[in-house]
């Protein structure tokens, strides 16, 4: 279901900046939200019960004819597709019913791990413990279904924070989560493997090879030992922080060689600048996919992370193994893979 994460901004109150503009772009696209008629969404207000009927409605493509009245008492002021939304969303169980709907009032994030989870029929239980949301909480099993399908993490409080009103940003994010999970944040990961000799076949214009041998780590990283056939090469340096994983080389001049970073967290639509060396023009990357598979002579890789660079390769990184192959975009052809995975 993925869109084009590249796009421009739809609304004009959501720059490319915004925390959740790639989501927030995705539902526009994908029809699932509409803004407001100066083309504007509102972000930072809180998404009411209406609107979330609205969009639950949308993303399920529930037919909204022939539906029971949902028998609420204050539904009078509601337009003709938000009152069958309503319905369809109540007679589908996603909403309780009752005496009051409250249309115009914010749903609370609560509130939105149960309709969420009602709606997407989510499932499973989470190690992780809200301080606010105690077992007897009426929502705490939504709650915890949304966290074991890392469609949230709360607060880094340790708070979830279950009675504050969702903005329509943030109830953005969670949507887009379930229906897209390429963009659950990935924290960690897509660095070298020490436990294997990796084997890289580079093609231009002939065939060469690059071996990566692990030698040792300190408080910097995993330092591996990137060599040709004839044995010549230079260190590197594997580290991996809260800030994200970066590959540093260093050559025999004392310079220092970027050759690749990810940041933390990543996913679906993150972009990002690096330059290689001292002098020379960043390049920006993209993630365009989370969830690639490639098959290289060393084997089927899953769940790959796919990033394009505005230079015009494509490479995929594997979470457990790292760097798996890179494409030229200009000639659609592979110009570097992972030929031999050896455990060591």
């Amino acid at each position: 279901m993925k869109g084009n994460v590249a796009q421009a901004a739809t609304f004009t109150d959501v720059p490319d900046s915004h925390p959740s503009a790639v989501e927030i772009n995705f539902l526009a696209e994908t029809g699932i939200i509409k803004g407001y008629s100066d083309k504007t969404f509102k972000p930072s207000n809180n998404v009411t019960n209406s609107q979330v009927a609205l969009m639950i409605s949308r993303a399920l493509q529930l037919d909204l004819n022939n539906r029971p009245n949902p028998g609420f008492k204050d539904l009078t002021k509601v337009d003709q597709e938000t009152y069958k939304a309503i319905a369809a969303a109540v007679d589908e169980g996603i909403f309780p019913k009752g005496t009051n709907f409250r249309p115009f009032e914010p749903i609370t994030r609560g509130e939105m791990a149960q309709v969420l989870v009602n709606a997407f029929s989510l499932k499973g239980s989470s190690n992780q413990q809200f301080k606010d949301v105690p077992k007897n909480h009426k929502h705490y099993q939504a709650i915890a279904a949304l966290s074991a399908n890392n469609i949230t993490t709360g607060y880094e409080d340790g708070t979830f924070k279950p009675s504050q009103p969702l903005t329509r940003a943030h109830f953005s994010t969670f949507m887009s989560r379930v229906l897209e999970p390429d963009f659950i944040p990935v924290k960690s990961g897509f660095g070298y493997n020490k436990n294997y000799q990796y084997i890289y076949e580079l093609y231009e214009g002939y065939t060469s090879r690059e071996y990566f041998t692990y030698l040792s780590s300190d408080v910097q990283g995993d330092w591996w030992y990137v060599s040709d056939d004839y044995n010549q090469g230079i260190q590197y340096v594997n580290s991996i922080g809260k800030d994200g994983f970066t590959f540093k080389g260093f050559l025999a001049n004392d310079e220092i060689l970027t050759d690749f970073h990810i940041p933390y967290p990543v996913k679906l639509g993150t972009s990002w600048s690096f330059s290689m060396k001292k002098g020379l023009k960043p390049v920006t990357y993209a993630v365009t996919s989370m969830s690639e598979t490639v098959t290289t002579p060393a084997g089927t890789f899953n769940h790959l992370m796919e990033i394009v660079s505005s230079d015009g390769f494509q490479y995929y990184y594997s979470k457990d193994y790292g760097h798996i192959c890179t494409k030229d975009l200009r000639t659609n052809s592979v110009v570097y893979q992972l030929v031999q995975l050896k455990k060591k």
